[in-house]
């Protein structure tokens, strides 16, 4: 048989790598699998072409750009930003791009393995931060942004991206049984008793369901007829088709009316909550946004950690009772994230990290607020499916009244 130049061979050889390993450098498991069926001398030969072909890749794999698009910055000044603030920044690279962190103050707020960033990053006002944005490449190749000085000068809840989902109309009857309103009126609720009852949305009794927000002619009605001093009862819809387990922010909004026949002073708390429950490896974790207005203290709350385990929180902002007679307009935009803070993704299971709760901001009639704290998801006993929903809570402080609230136009925003 002719025996084969070396240099044919490495050139047969080569060519044969590159078809079997594409653009990248093999595994060792690769190359065991194809030393395997080779003489020594052609193993040698193999082993060559190998180291060449990786360090050819190696010295031309860089990320050559990294562009921040948004927020628009400009260097060599201190740039005001509204928070959250969004960040959508993309690379240049001879290899694939596959992944992005944004450093606020050198601190990693938020990471993902993408081809591109678009982020939402909440901040509280009147600070000031130093950013950049890191990307690398399939060869392990990085490189950063430059260094922006920003200030955070408002608040203004996100635009969501083109591709999240929203989900209209909660309160709507037309909604599928599957997702329909539910009373709770079970001991687990709270309160000494629990006598709440849904009534009808537009009647004679409160002439302003016809002034809802563009003349909405659906909606829900809660009545909550007190039997004793803390009679609480809670109402909720849940989303059957999909917990979009993938989604880590949430911007839940709504109208909501407060009838003049309802006294402040025989309410104890109205409670606002979006909960969602997500598989993971050890079990469904319950992330419940929780949040009032304990009228009795004229406090807003959150459901946060507090002695080893969850509780009603005050967070300072005061007053917080509602006018009568009103409809009130409620954004809210909470996300989901690790155990540091920032958010990581995609959140895909197995791997999702994003295990904890961030309130972001509140919006109430036009003003927004600054929320940003941080609290744990639990593992519920009996477990949880997994599901999407929000719920809303009514509490009397006085024996043999009636409190109630309307709620039209009510959505959940996902992404």
């Amino acid at each position: 048989m002719k025996q084969q130049s070396a240099r044919t061979a490495v050139a047969e050889q080569t060519y044969e790598t590159k078809g079997l390993f594409s653009h990248s450098c093999p595994s060792i498991e690769q190359i065991r699998r194809f030393d395997n069926h080779r003489s020594v001398a052609y193993r040698r030969l193999f082993l060559i072409s190998v180291l060449c072909l990786c360090a050819g890749i190696s010295a031309h794999a860089t990320v050559t750009l990294v562009s921040v698009q948004s927020p628009g910055l400009r260097a060599n000044q201190t740039n005001p930003v509204n928070s959250p603030v969004h960040f959508e920044a993309t690379a240049e690279s001879d290899l694939h791009v596959t992944g992005f962190i944004v450093y606020v103050d050198d601190k990693n707020v938020y990471q993902t393995m993408g081809s591109a960033l678009d982020s939402w990053v909440i901040l509280p006002p009147g600070t000031t931060h130093f950013v950049y944005v890191r990307a690398w490449d399939a060869s392990g190749s990085y490189l950063a942004s430059p260094t922006y000085w920003i200030r955070v000068t408002g608040l203004v809840p996100p635009n969501p991206p083109w591709n999240s989902t929203r989900i209209t109309n909660l309160v709507a009857p037309s909604l599928a049984s599957s997702s329909s309103w539910t009373v709770d009126n079970h001991s687990h609720v709270g309160g000494q008793c629990n006598h709440g009852s849904i009534g009808t949305f537009a009647n004679s009794f409160d002439p302003n369901t016809r002034n809802a927000p563009d003349l909405a002619d659906f909606g829900q009605h809660w009545l909550v007829s007190s039997q004793c001093q803390y009679d609480d009862s809670l109402f909720y819809w849940k989303h059957a088709p999909s917990a979009f387990p993938e989604s880590t922010n949430f911007l839940w909004d709504l109208w909501f009316y407060i009838p003049t026949t309802t006294d402040a002073s025989t309410v104890q708390a109205i409670e606002f909550d979006l909960f969602q429950s997500v598989r993971f490896d050890d079990g469904v974790h319950e992330f419940m946004f929780g949040s009032q207005c304990h009228y009795r203290t004229n406090q807003w709350q959150l459901w946060l950690p507090q002695n080893g385990a969850l509780a009603w929180v005050n967070t300072g902002l005061s007053p917080c009772q509602f006018s009568t007679g009103a409809w009130h307009h409620m954004t809210y935009f909470l996300q989901r994230v690790t155990a540091s803070g920032y958010q990581r993704g995609p959140a895909r299971s197995p791997g999702d990290t994003n295990t904890h709760l961030r309130f972001g901001t509140l919006t109430l009639d036009g003003t927004t607020i600054y929320l940003g704290a941080l609290s744990d998801s639990t593992i519920p006993y009996p477990a949880w499916s997994p599901v999407l929903g929000v719920q809303h809570q009514l509490d009397t402080a006085v024996a043999g009244v009636t409190i109630e609230q309307y709620v039209t136009r009510e959505s959940v925003t996902t992404w």
